[in-house]
C-alpha cells in the first residue's frame, strides 16, 4: 500500500511528508516524537504557576472583541472560572477564537498570567470537553513542516498504525513472551498514543532494546557474511615512522593504530570505527594508516565534509606525507584542472588522495585504492559513503567520528563490532577555561582579547549567521572589531567567499599571519591551529550543545592555556551554556544534549539504512543494553530460533559494506 493510498493524504500532503523523509507507511508510523507534553492533569486557576502551561476548562462569558496596535492585532474575549475572571488573548489571529461560542465550556491548554485583578492567557489551544486527543491526555508532539499541522500528523499516524507492517515485528510472541515484552506494535501506539507516563516510559524503553536487537542480529548477519579475501601486504618500520613526528602520540592513538593496522592485514577488508572526543587526535592516526599504505603501494582516499576541511587537512599535512617520499592531493568542487588530477589518480600517480563529496563523481577513479578513510561520517548519507568504497575493488575501510559511544554499549558490541576508542587527550593539553559573557559586558571581553593578542595568541570569533540585520552577524563584527583591534590582522571566512580566498585565508591563519578569525561554523571541526588559543562564541544561545562543544574543541590544542567565551544576550546564562562551563567531557555533554533535546527519534538503524550512531544510545540505561544482550545471545545459544532474518536481510544489501561508516 502506498502512502497516497493512506486516507486524508492527497499529493500535496504527501509532499509535505517527503519533506520529513516520510515516503511509506512504514515511515509514517515509525516517525517518532520530538518529545510530549502531559496534557492530562486538569488544573485551577488559584492553585497554577505563571510559568507552566495547564489543562484549564472555562466557560466563554463574552462576544469577541478585536483591537489593533501597531503592527499587532488583538482578538480577545472573556470566560470564567467559578468566581475567577479570565482574559483569553490571541494575537493576529482573528479566526481562531470565532470556534469559541458564549455560554459553552471548553478545555484549554496553555499558560496563564495575574494582570489587573484577573488572569490572562494568550494564544491557548482548546477543544470541546470529549476530545482527549487534544486535551485531557498525553500528546506526542512531532517536528513539523509547511502544510502539516499536529493535528493532521497524529490523525496520519493512527491511519497507518492499522496497516502495521508484522514482518517488523524481529523476534517471536514466545521470545517476547518469555522476556516480558510486548509487541512492537503494542509499543508503537503506546509511543504516539500514550494512555500514561508509566506505559510510555515502558513502551520507549522497549522500543530502544528492540532497535539495538535488530543491530545486533543485522551485525551478526554481515559478521558471518561470506567476504572476497584480500591478500594485502603491509611492510614498515612503525617506530622509524613515528620518529618523524614532532609529537609523541597517546596510548589511545596507538593502541588505535596497531589495531587498525592489524585488521588491514587480515584476510577480510578492514571495516573499523574510530571513537574519540574533539581534540583526541584521531585525524592522525588515520594519516599514519594512509601513509602506510601508500608505501606499500597503495591508494588511500579521505573524504571530509567541508571544503575547508579539507583544504585544513590537506595544508596541515602535506609536509609530513611528502617526507616519505609520496604524492598527496586535494580535490574539491572548485578545484582547479581537475581532469589532471583524475587522470593522475587513475594512473596510480597519486597515493593519497583528500578532499570532499567531489570524490565520488562518476568520472573520478583509482588504480588501486585499498583504503577510505571516512571524516566526521554522520555528515554524509549512505549512499554517498558506498560510492566512495566502490572505487576500490574491497577496499578497507576507517571511519572517524567524535559521537561518544557509552562504555556499557562499548564493552559488549565491541565482540561484536570492530571500534577503536581514543580516550585521552595529548600531553600537555590543559583544559580549556570556558566563561559566560553577557553582551552587555562586551568591553570586558574586548580587554581578554587584548591581552592574548598581546601574548601573540590568536583568535577564533564565530557567529550563527553571515549578514543580515543581527549586530553579530560575521560582516558586522568583522566590521566592529576591525575598529577595536585596528593594529591587528584580521580576516573573516564563511561560505560564501571563493575557494582561492579560503584557502589562503585558512594558510594565514596557520602561519600565524591572522591574529583574529572571523567566521561560522564553517570551522566547526578539524581546523588545527595550535596558537589558537581563544574561541569567541557570539548568539551562544543559538547554537546545539554538541556544536558549542565541537568549536569550542578548535582551540586548546597547544601548550598554551585557553579560552572560549560564549557570548550571550540573556541576563541569566541558559542551562545549556552552564553545563558547557562546567564540562570538557564530550561525553557528558552527548547526554545533556540528549537530555535537553528530549527524546529525539528512537530510530532503527536498518529500517532507515542508517549508521549505528543513529540508534538513541546515548539514552540507553545499562539495563536496557544488557536486556538486548541478553535477548541476542538466548537465540544465538537457539540457533536463532524466532528470529525474523526475512525482515532483517530485507535491508543487508544496501548497508552490508558500511556497517560502520
Amino acid at each position: 500500500m502506498d502512502l497516497k493510498d493512506l486516507k486524508g493524504i492527497g499529493k500535496k500532503r504527501e509532499e509535505a511528508l517527503n519533506k520529513l523523509d516520510i515516503y511509506t507507511i512504514s515511515d509514517l508510523y515509525n516517525y517518532y516524537p520530538r518529545e510530549y507534553e502531559d496534557r492530562s492533569k486538569k488544573m485551577i486557576l488559584p492553585k497554577a504557576r505563571e510559568d507552566i502551561k495547564y489543562f484549564f476548562r472555562w466557560k466563554i462569558e463574552s462576544k469577541l472583541y478585536y483591537h489593533r496596535s501597531g503592527s499587532y492585532q488583538l482578538s480577545y474575549l472573556y470566560a470564567s472560572e467559578k468566581k475567577e475572571k479570565i482574559k483569553i488573548i490571541y494575537f493576529n489571529d482573528k479566526f481562531t477564537p470565532q470556534k469559541l461560542l458564549i455560554g459553552k465550556t471548553y478545555n484549554f491548554y496553555c499558560k496563564i498570567v495575574r494582570k489587573n485583578g484577573f488572569y490572562e492567557a494568550y494564544n491557548p489551544i482548546f477543544s470541546e470537553l470529549d476530545d482527549k486527543k487534544t486535551i485531557g491526555s498525553i500528546i506526542a508532539l512531532y517536528p513539523l513542516t509547511k502544510g502539516l499541522n499536529l493535528k493532521t500528523l497524529r490523525k496520519l499516524i493512527q491511519e497507518s498504525l492499522k496497516y502495521y507492517d508484522k514482518n517488523e515485528e524481529v523476534i517471536d510472541k514466545e521470545t517476547l513472551e518469555y522476556f516480558k515484552l510486548n509487541k512492537r506494535e503494542e509499543n508503537l501506539n503506546q509511543i504516539h498514543f500514550p494512555k500514561t507516563i508509566k506505559d510510555l516510559k515502558k513502551a520507549k524503553s522497549q522500543i530502544k532494546i528492540n532497535d539495538l536487537l535488530k543491530d545486533l542480529y543485522f551485525l551478526d548477519l554481515v559478521k558471518n557474511q561470506k567476504y572476497t579475501k584480500q591478500s594485502l601486504k603491509l611492510s614498515y618500520n612503525l617506530p622509524e615512522i613515528l620518529n618523524k613526528l614532532d609529537f609523541a602520540l597517546t596510548r589511545g592513538q596507538k593502541r588505535s593504530l596497531l589495531e587498525i593496522l592489524k585488521d588491514s592485514l587480515s584476510e577480510k577488508p578492514m571495516n573499523r570505527l574510530l571513537c574519540g572526543d574533539v581534540g583526541s587526535g584521531k585525524t592522525i592516526v588515520a594519516i599514519l594508516t594512509m601513509i602506510i599504505f601508500a608505501i606499500n603501494g597503495y591508494q588511500s582516499a579521505m573524504m571530509v565534509p567541508t571544503e575547508v576541511l579539507a583544504i585544513q587537512q590537506f595544508e596541515k599535512n602535506k609536509d609530513f606525507i611528502e617526507s616519505f617520499g609520496l604524492k598527496v592531493s586535494l580535490i574539491t568542487s572548485s578545484s582547479k584542472d581537475k581532469k589532471t588530477l583524475k587522470d593522475f589518480l587513475a594512473d596510480g600517480k597519486i597515493d593519497i588522495i583528500i578532499g570532499t563529496h567531489a570524490l565520488i563523481q562518476e568520472d573520478v577513479s583509482f588504480k588501486n585504492l585499498k583504503l577510505v578513510v571516512n571524516d566526521e561520517q554522520h555528515r554524509f548519507g549512505v549512499m554517498q559513503r558506498q560510492k566512495l568504497a566502490q572505487k576500490g575493488i574491497n577496499p578497507n575501510y576507517l571511519t572517524m567520528t567524535a559521537t561518544p559511544i557509552p562504555r556499557t554499549l562499548y564493552l559488549k558490541i565491541a565482540k561484536l563490532l570492530d571500534i577503536s576508542i581514543i580516550d585521552e587527550l595529548p600531553k600537555n593539553r590543559l583544559p580549556i577555561e570556558t566563561e559566560i559573557i553577557s553582551n552587555t559586558m562586551e568591553e570586558t571581553l574586548f580587554e581578554k582579547l587584548f591581552e592574548n593578542l598581546r601574548n601573540k595568541r590568536q583568535i577564533y570569533v564565530v557567529s550563527n549567521n553571515i549578514d543580515g540585520e543581527d549586530r553579530y552577524s560575521v560582516e558586522n563584527l568583522y566590521k566592529k572589531y576591525k575598529k577595536v583591534f585596528r593594529d591587528y590582522r584580521i580576516e573573516k571566512l564563511h561560505g560564501k567567499l571563493n575557494p582561492n580566498e579560503k584557502e589562503q585565508i585558512l594558510k594565514d591563519f596557520s602561519k600565524g599571519i591572522i591574529d583574529i578569525l572571523i567566521t561560522t561554523t564553517v570551522i566547526e571541526v578539524g581546523i588545527d591551529v595550535k596558537n589558537a588559543s581563544v574561541m569567541v562564541i557570539y548568539n551562544a544561545s543559538m547554537f546545539g550543545l554538541s556544536t558549542l562543544h565541537q568549536l569550542r574543541g578548535r582551540v586548546g590544542r597547544g601548550p598554551y592555556k585557553s579560552y572560549c567565551y560564549l557570548v550571550s544576550n540573556k541576563e541569566s546564562p541558559s542551562k545549556k551554556l552552564e553545563i558547557l562551563k562546567k564540562s570538557n567531557d564530550g561525553f557528558e555533554i552527548a547526554k545533556y544534549d540528549l537530555e535537553m533535546r528530549g527524546g529525539g527519534k528512537i530510530l532503527s538503524t536498518i529500517q532507515h539504512g542508517k549508521n549505528l550512531e543513529n540508534i538513541d544510545y546515548l539514552s540507553m540505561t545499562k539495563e536496557e543494553i544488557d536486556k538486548a544482550f541478553e535477548i541476542y545471545f538466548y537465540t544465538k545459544e537457539n540457533n536463532f530460533c524466532g528470529v525474523n532474518f526475512n525482515y532483517i536481510k530485507k535491508y543487508f544489501n544496501l548497508d552490508r559494506g558500511i556497517i560502520l561508516n
